[in-house]
């Protein structure tokens, strides 16, 4: 808590980077509202999005995009862990397609070992890895991994498991999220690029991807705000300069980093998305249950929110009357977040290029106050 008070002290020291929003659909009160929660929070820029069955309800972008760029319309981001439900989307779609088992040992399709130090028999799965129940920790091991390019295998020798055992309880890790992609690459002998192009982003007539090289539109950089940051955590300019390696081509030892945060894309791309997710159509129904069904909760980290397959369910009166359903991300100190509510067909999409990290449990405040602001009793626009 004291950590969390210097943090806002700090903040609130800061000045407000948003002057104004550009676009439309909120009552003019709810508007002066939403100008208000983003400089509160001191969001240096974005887009927000809500929209029904009717289409598009209310549409706005706002604040800087990088050095002397603006939001504008159509503009990509990285969505960071928003990215784990886009991956679990394409994951269950192969499932109905009868090309992976969700309750298979990933270590029969690997050219390397995921086995818990304590359970050696004990197979670890790929509905373990999308719901966070197959006890691997983000370690040291995983953190110099991303920097180095270390594989797979070398990473899971570190500090990579939790002391309890698979399946026990929910433990939040990227790494687990990650080897997802390298389990896809194991079975179809393909890469996590080409499988969820053919799988997801062609089929919904989305243009994104989870290499920043191969964005067409314009892409978002990402800043922190506290401690003030000279040059942006994501720079999306020195990434799509980047060589673009072969990913066509499997290489499951590698990718372990893509299928958790790296997907860029645009709000109209995340609206598609949300609006599979959101009814039968790509998904059937029963697939769509088992998404949303709560397979674990968050124990300490939040009493609202339970987790799904690549979902979190959330359940929080004072944000809404009913359960939520969509995930956060967190990354390079922008804050982004992709919710949906099914029974009345209402979606929310919040993409940021830098916004206060503060919260109190696991969801960032901003995105807590924006979903209160956009889903509160009388706040949706219209009538879906």
């Amino acid at each position: 808590m004291m950590k969390r008070a210097i943090y806002l002290t700090g903040l609130y020291l800061l000045p407000p980077a948003i002057n104004g929003l550009r676009g439309g659909g909120l009552r003019p009160d709810r508007e002066a509202e939403l100008l208000r929660l983003l400089r509160r929070h001191r969001c240096l820029g974005g887009a927000l999005r809500l929209f029904d069955e009717g289409g598009v309800a209310a549409d706005y972008t706002f604040g800087q995009a990088g050095p002397k760029r603006a939001v504008t319309p159509g503009m990509a981001f990285r969505a960071a862990s928003v990215s784990k439900m886009i991956t679990a989307a394409c994951v269950l779609k192969l499932a109905e397609q009868g090309k992976v088992d969700l309750d298979e040992d990933v270590n029969s399709s690997l050219p390397f070992l995921v086995r818990h130090p304590a359970a050696q028999e004990q197979p670890i799965t790929l509905r373990q890895l999308m719901s966070h129940t197959a006890a691997i920790n983000d370690g040291q091991a995983y953190q110099q991994g991303i920097l180095t390019g270390a594989p797979a295998s070398r990473v899971l020798q570190g500090d990579s498991y939790c002391s309890h055992l698979p399946g026990a309880r929910w433990s939040y890790a990227n790494l687990g999220a990650g080897l997802i992609a390298c389990v896809l690459e194991g079975i179809l002998k393909q890469g996590f690029e080409a499988i969820i192009q053919e799988t997801l982003f062609a089929p919904l007539g989305v243009k994104a991807s989870f290499y920043p090289q191969r964005i067409q539109a314009p892409l978002a950089d990402a800043m922190r705000v506290l401690p003030p940051a000279r040059r942006p955590g994501f720079d999306a300019a020195q990434r799509q300069a980047r060589p673009l390696e072969a990913y066509e081509r499997p290489d499951p030892e590698h990718r372990y980093t893509l299928a958790q945060g790296n997907c860029c894309l645009t709000a109209d791309g995340l609206q598609t998305v949300l609006e599979a997710l959101m009814r039968p159509g790509y998904l059937r129904a029963d697939t769509l249950a088992m998404m949303r069904h709560p397979v674990a909760d968050f124990g300490q980290r939040s009493a609202h929110l339970k987790q799904g397959l690549g979902i979190f369910q959330l359940n929080n009166p004072a944000i809404s009357a009913r359960p939520l359903y969509g995930h956060q991300g967190n990354a390079y100190g922008a804050v982004h977040a992709a919710f949906f509510e099914p029974q009345a067909g209402r979606g929310f999409i919040f993409l940021s290029t830098g916004a206060s990290e503060a919260r109190l449990a696991f969801l960032a405040d901003v995105v807590a106050d924006l979903l209160t602001l956009c889903f509160g009793e009388g706040a949706w626009p219209r009538t879906a």
